[in-house]
């Protein structure tokens, strides 16, 4: 079982998850301690979230650098830190509950989408993902993170601050 995860700033906002395995679940919550509860009740191996836990006293740290030089654009941790600082405490809630804390990963989901083509839930379908489930453009955010956990998973990714999974044509 793999995950992904479309993490907001604050407990106003409602966050996406989605867990792969057999079939594909998505969920809406707004907590913590209920993203803790969907981690508990499907145990993910991965977790790929849409934030890192890692912050630079820079503006970018050295996987970003990477990032840019590459060629990707997306939004730096350093401009994200209560994203950060809410992915931070989060882990701290699975740490504290469970004695299986997950991998967690840092994606971004366009460039994921980029990377595999994914724009449509026939295209998920095409790499058997289901869609059923997705009920919005941010569930198919978190489907694309746990995509993206998948490919993590089985090394079929580039890690430049964000796992980059490896094109579907190489």
């Amino acid at each position: 079982m793999i995950a992904g995860l479309i993490l907001t700033s604050d407990g106003e906002k409602k966050c996406n998850i989605a867990f792969l395995g057999d079939k594909t679940e998505t969920f809406s919550v707004k907590t913590n301690s209920e993203i803790v509860e969907k981690i508990e009740e499907f145990q993910p191996e991965i977790v790929a979230v849409n934030v890192s836990s890692e912050q630079s006293r820079e503006e970018f740290t050295k996987g970003e650098k990477d990032l840019i030089e590459s060629g990707y654009s997306f939004t730096p941790s350093s401009s994200e830190t209560k994203k950060v600082k809410r992915l931070q405490s989060l882990k701290a809630e699975i740490e504290h509950k469970t004695e299986d804390l997950p991998d967690f990963i840092r994606f971004e989901p366009h460039i994921t989408s980029e990377e595999l083509a994914l724009d449509s839930d026939k295209s998920l379908e095409s790499i058997g993902v289901s869609a059923d489930n997705i009920g919005s453009a941010k569930e198919f955010d978190a489907v694309v993170g746990a995509v993206t956990a998948r490919f993590y998973q089985q090394n079929q990714y580039r890690d430049l601050g964000v796992i980059v999974p490896e094109s579907l044509d190489s």
